[in-house]
């Protein structure tokens, strides 16, 4: 499996980076310091919120890390001309990818794993008791979260040949999921209905929310802490709630956002000439 040998080299490569272990720090800083700093300002701080802090907090920290992490992964050797000697050796640019791909993704959780383990050590000093299964299910969503990312960023890095567009294109786009998203709801509503939303809302308007990463991912913590409890949107529709409101789906909608922006990064990749 050649894709190995290029994930083990690449993860070994990162993990010397400097700016990977400060943003880990930060990372740790942002989950366990917050939830540390919340307990000793407000003593009767409930473990439920605690809980909740911790996906509020990662809902930046987490896709910046995973594209610091992942941005220069392709376009990084291209510049540098490493690209060529790498696929001298008996790697296919599919390996290159998968490799990438698996090695950034491994450095990537492990600054995950040493966030929320220190997130879990604040948990145990500061609660005694909390649900273990529903901390392991927020680490493991802000996990899957943050390979969302790493796949954007492998993909912009796939797709250019310059570090000024591979940064463009995966900060921009992060930049856009936290803040301009909220015009593609509106912007869609008008062109389907010729005027701005007003209630009632169709039920097919919130799935332009739903489709926005960062809102999958805020939705799917909340459902995996509360998963008797209907969505925010949910509760703005009447009648039958539609699948695609149900908090599960957000998870889906975070799977398929992990394969879109790699594949397409392979397939440009694949194509283009290197020499």
């Amino acid at each position: 499996m050649s894709w190995v040998v290029v994930a083990r080299k690449d993860f070994a490569d990162a993990v010397r980076s400097k700016t990977l272990w400060a943003i880990t720090a930060l990372f740790v800083f942002v989950t366990a310091g917050f939830i540390f700093l919340h307990k000793w300002i407000h003593e009767s701080y409930p473990v439920e919120e605690a809980l909740s802090l911790i996906s509020w907090s990662s809902t930046s920290v987490v896709p910046l890390t995973a594209l610091v992490v992942a941005y220069l992964a392709i376009v990084g050797e291209r510049e540098s001309g490493s690209i060529k000697l790498l696929l001298g050796l008996p790697h296919t640019r599919r390996d290159v990818i998968v490799g990438k791909f698996v090695g950034r993704a491994g450095v990537v959780a492990v600054a995950t794993i040493a966030a929320f383990g220190a997130s879990g050590l604040v948990l145990v000093v500061k609660y005694r008791a909390f649900s273990a299964g529903e901390f392991l299910a927020q680490s493991a969503l802000a996990l899957l979260f943050a390979l969302v990312f790493v796949s954007i960023a492998l993909g912009f890095s796939s797709m250019t040949a310059s570090r000024p567009r591979a940064v463009g294109g995966a900060f921009g786009l992060f930049f856009f999921f936290q803040l301009g998203w909220k015009l593609v709801p509106l912007a869609v509503y008008y062109l389907m209905e010729r005027r701005m939303p007003t209630k009632p809302f169709p039920k097919w308007y919130f799935l332009t929310w739903v489709l926005n990463p960062v809102e999958a991912y805020e939705i799917g913590s909340r459902y995996l802490l509360n998963q008797n409890e209907p969505t925010i949107f949910a509760s703005l529709v009447a009648g039958k709630i539609p699948f695609y409101l149900e908090g599960w789906f957000a998870l889906v909608v975070l799977v398929v956002w992990l394969c879109i922006p790699v594949t397409l990064g392979y397939l440009r990749f694949r194509s283009i000439d290197l020499y």
